[in-house]
């Protein structure tokens, strides 16, 4: 049998009229002069297994896992998507909306995170995601496939995990330099190199950088742990930890 791919004819104009929100842009990088090792790139990059099934964005300062094999070969990157609560109630939870938050998906495995980072905790599946307020607070409402044994709680920081409610990504070890936008349907295995009608991503992170905390996504507690720095409002670390980077 013979495939053939075509882009298709049509012969003649067709009128379209598509758009989307991906979020927004801030400089999140904290500067300072002199030799510095930040914002260095891995030698090479990797497939990422986690992109957002619709149109959203990773943001320039967020952190990532660069996980390899024991030859430091066929590298994957695993995006750590955070989402701060607001409220919960029953099956609904409530999560900060803006144009610095990641957007959650319907099918999104989610726990608090846990105290450690690769843990494990409760899993909540998701099952439809409604743009609403709360009060005055712009939200996405969750809403769970059940209610969750332990309600999360306002300032609590959900991340991805799965269905045994194991965190996804286990280490702390890359930087986006710069803003990814995702704006097509992703493959439903980034490693299905025949499955050419959906996206693969691809990117090379950096393996250390310092920026504002207050730019940043919110941080669960098991990742400020591997902060390096010793300024107050400032995050940093370096994935090659062979002397004093900052």
């Amino acid at each position: 049998m013979v495939e053939y791919t075509s882009n298709g004819v049509f012969r003649g104009r067709a009128l379209i009229s598509a758009s989307s929100s991906t979020g927004g842009v801030r400089d999140v990088f904290y500067k300072y002069k002199g030799i510095k090792n930040d914002l260095v790139e891995f030698p090479f990059g990797g497939k990422v297994m986690n992109p957002f099934p619709g149109v959203a964005k990773m943001y320039a300062g967020d952190l990532a896992e660069y996980r390899v094999n024991e030859r430091a070969e066929k590298p994957e990157i695993y995006l750590l998507k955070t989402y701060e609560v607001y409220s919960s109630e029953g099956t609904t939870v409530n999560i900060i909306r803006s144009g610095f938050h990641h957007i959650p998906f319907v099918g999104d495995v989610l726990t608090v995170a846990p105290e450690t980072i690769g843990g494990t905790g409760a899993a909540m599946t998701v099952v439809a995601v409604t743009k609403t307020k709360v009060d005055t607070q712009d939200v996405w409402a969750l809403t769970l496939s059940a209610e969750p044994t332990t309600a999360p709680a306002k300032g609590d920081i959900l991340v991805e995990c799965d269905e045994d409610g194991k965190m996804l990504v286990k280490n702390i070890n890359a930087v986006l330099p710069c803003d990814f936008d995702f704006c097509f349907s992703p493959a439903a295995d980034p490693a299905d190199m025949e499955d050419y009608e959906n996206a693969r991503y691809l990117l090379t992170p950096s393996m250390g950088g310092v920026m504002y905390k207050h730019k940043m996504s919110p941080m669960p507690a098991c990742v400020e742990k591997f902060n390096k720095v010793n300024i107050n409002g400032v995050f940093g670390f370096h994935a090659i930890t062979m002397g004093s980077e900052y």
